[in-house]
């Protein structure tokens, strides 16, 4: 089995889990929306649509070797760039991504983006010597074979494979089920600036829904928050298939004071753009936050 125990101060302390996450074929992964298509009905007040197809993004939860090649197909064989959300350590085998699961998904929470790579790059390596793999299984989380996955195999990061296949990758370390960290703002905020046009972007998380959701948001508000008010990026992201973050249950002790912190985030994130577009994002967020805070 690849979960391991190690011993903490008397206590035995378990492993992340190494699970399948998606078996590689060809279909394409949960949550999979974009935003060049039609808008679902809801009712007669429809969501303001302008730019909305001209974002030329899609977002998913996590995808196969085999589903990537459907996304591409879906999306029409545009200059494609993954943008992967995980900071959890991930990869894939013979095509099949797999992850370490922790608690609450958040094995990797509060390490550095050198530290979590390392480490990825450990428990992968470790997969690529090990002869006969058997992946863990966790109930509603993840995929179950029939044997071990044994030699030969192919083990990757996603990087390596993305890039493998003639697409573009960019990776933001966020946790799940929580908002980005200020540093991964900025970092997103540059990288939207300098992205040239044409490029069809494609975020992903685990499972398509809180931070592919987030930053689906954050890239619509930076593009149109000029000509869309907040309200409308909102719904219309909820239209196309992706999570109404007003919708959080008080009662779920892990996921709501996340998803308020989350809420309030994309709050103030659309009062950065109305401020700062004009210019270009001249102030990065940080700075803005801190003048912010400053004035009030």
């Amino acid at each position: 089995m690849c979960t391991n125990k190690e011993h903490l101060n008397g206590q035995v302390k378990a492993e992340p889990r190494c699970l399948i996450d998606v078996n590689n074929i060809d279909q394409l992964p949960k949550r999979f929306r974009m935003t060049a298509a039609p808008v679902q009905a809801g009712g007669m007040d429809q969501p303001n649509l302008a730019g909305l197809a001209e974002l030329q993004a899609s977002g998913s939860g996590m995808f196969s070797e085999k589903g990537l090649h459907c996304m591409n197909e879906t999306i029409g064989h545009k200059p494609l760039m993954i943008i992967d959300l995980r900071q959890e350590s991930h990869g894939f085998v013979n095509g099949m991504a797999v992850s370490w699961y922790g608690l609450n998904n958040n094995a990797n929470k509060n390490l550095r983006d050198e530290e979590v790579r390392a480490e990825e790059r450990r428990l992968l390596d470790a997969l690529a010597v090990t002869p006969a793999i058997t992946f863990d299984v966790l109930e509603g989380k993840s995929i179950q074979l029939e044997g071990p996955v044994t030699d030969p195999k192919q083990v990757l990061t996603e990087e390596e494979l993305v890039t493998g296949e003639g697409f573009g990758y960019q990776r933001f370390f966020v946790s799940d089920h929580h908002r980005p960290l200020d540093v991964v703002v900025d970092q997103f905020i540059t990288f939207v600036k300098a992205l040239s046009p044409g490029v069809w972007l494609h975020f992903h998380c685990r499972g398509g829904v809180g931070r592919t959701t987030s930053f689906l948001l954050m890239y619509d508000m930076l593009r149109n928050v000029g000509i869309v008010t907040k309200e409308d990026i909102m719904r219309r992201h909820i239209q196309i298939g992706g999570k109404d973050m007003t919708d959080a249950d008080p009662n779920d002790a892990l996921k709501y004071g996340p998803a308020m912190e989350r809420l309030a985030f994309i709050h103030t994130f659309y009062e950065y753009c109305i401020h700062n577009y004009r210019d270009g994002y001249s102030t990065c967020w940080s700075d803005w936050q801190a003048i912010a805070e400053s004035a009030s």
